[in-house]
């Protein structure tokens, strides 16, 4: 499949699906909160959630005060359900719309959260 493909498939998934309709949408992702507590740091430190689609993931660090969140996604669509969801909270959030596979980061992250994105990736390249 090319990128082309792939990421018209994503576009349809988020807009003919809600968060209710898709398999890996957890309300509390008390897993992925847990491991990123666990480091220990700061509320400034550089979070970037791969694939985090409409994940809650960024409204519970938002919520726990962490400054500098990066959500990244092949989906615009995804991103903006997401930015819908959090109003205004939205603007402290950097949104990168990139496949993984071509995405060249411009800093560098505390921590790399990526929760099922690499899985999908089933070819050899």
């Amino acid at each position: 499949m090319d990128l082309d493909n792939i990421k018209r498939h994503w576009e349809t998934v988020y807009e003919t699906k809600n968060s209710s309709q898709v398999s890996w949408t957890q309300e509390v992702p008390k897993t992925s909160l847990d491991f990123i507590s666990s480091f220990g740091l700061g509320k400034q430190a550089n979070i970037i959630d791969i694939g985090g689609g409409d994940s809650k993931l960024v409204d519970h660090l938002l919520d726990q005060g962490y400054e500098r969140i990066s959500v990244l996604d092949i989906s615009a669509k995804a991103l903006e359900k997401t930015k819908k969801r959090l109003g205004i909270r939205a603007e402290k959030v950097n949104w990168i719309v990139s496949d993984i596979t071509e995405f060249e980061p411009d800093n560098n992250y505390e921590i790399w959260h990526d929760r099922a994105t690499f899985h999908f990736l089933t070819t050899t390249e």
